[in-house]
C-alpha cells in the first residue's frame, strides 16, 4: 500500500531544504526511547522477516516479529 501526497505537499526542488534535526537534539520521553530499543533489538534478531508495530490512539502496543527462515 503506497500513500500519495497532495500536490500542495509535494516539496518544491527548488526552495529551500528543510534538514531534519540531529538525532543527539531530538527531544524523546522514557517510553519512546524504549519503544526504539525494542524496535532496534526485533530488527538485529532475525535475517529475513518482517517486524510488525501495532499503533492504538497514536501509541505503541505491540511489536510483532516474525522470521523467515530460508532453505537452500
Amino acid at each position: 500500500m503506497s500513500a500519495s501526497r497532495p500536490a500542495a505537499e509535494t516539496p518544491d526542488p527548488s526552495g529551500p531544504s528543510e534538514e531534519a534535526p540531529p538525532l543527539s537534539r531530538l527531544e524523546l520521553t522514557r517510553d519512546e526511547l524504549e519503544v526504539i530499543r525494542h524496535v532496534r533489538d526485533s530488527l538485529r534478531s532475525i535475517r529475513f522477516g518482517t517486524v510488525l508495530i501495532v499503533v492504538q490512539d497514536g501509541r505503541v502496543m505491540q511489536i510483532e516479529t516474525a522470521e523467515k527462515i530460508r532453505l537452500r
